[in-house]
């Protein structure tokens, strides 16, 4: 997947942080197309636990700064998100890697991206204009 202008939200330490996801996304994606994705899939959910921990603080935090309305249900997302990755390495740490758990992963990347970043997260930018704030 290519990065698209259309899901930065105007905040460039959130928007390098979407871009760095994106970047292991394809990492994991290339992985899969050459059959290396079982190899590939403990390694890009470790990464998953350490970018949600400080991506979702950061963006959070940001939110919170901003008085966005809708901060409550986009934490749940981000929750959700999280155990969704948690439910996934458990998984894997008791039944091993499998087809259905790298399709699992990367249907997961793969929504998020397209539904969560380009969708939700660009409502975070959208307040911000509104506001007529400029964020750091």
């Amino acid at each position: 997947m290519e990065w698209k202008d259309s899901y930065d939200i105007g905040v460039e330490k959130i928007d390098c942080q979407h871009r760095q996801l994106l970047v292991k996304l394809n990492e994991f994606f290339d992985a899969c197309t050459n059959q290396k994705g079982k190899e590939k899939i403990e390694e890009t959910l470790k990464f998953l636990k350490d970018y949600t921990l400080e991506h979702f603080g950061n963006e959070e935090q940001l939110m919170s700064e901003i008085d966005f309305p809708e901060l409550a249900e986009h934490q749940k997302t981000h929750a959700e998100f999280v155990k969704t990755v948690l439910e996934l390495e458990e998984s894997i740490k008791t039944k091993g890697v499998s087809v259905l758990s790298t399709i699992k992963l990367n249907r997961t990347l793969t929504d998020w991206l397209i539904n969560h970043i380009h969708k939700c997260d660009r409502l975070i930018g959208d307040c911000i204009a509104a506001k007529g704030n400029k964020a750091v």
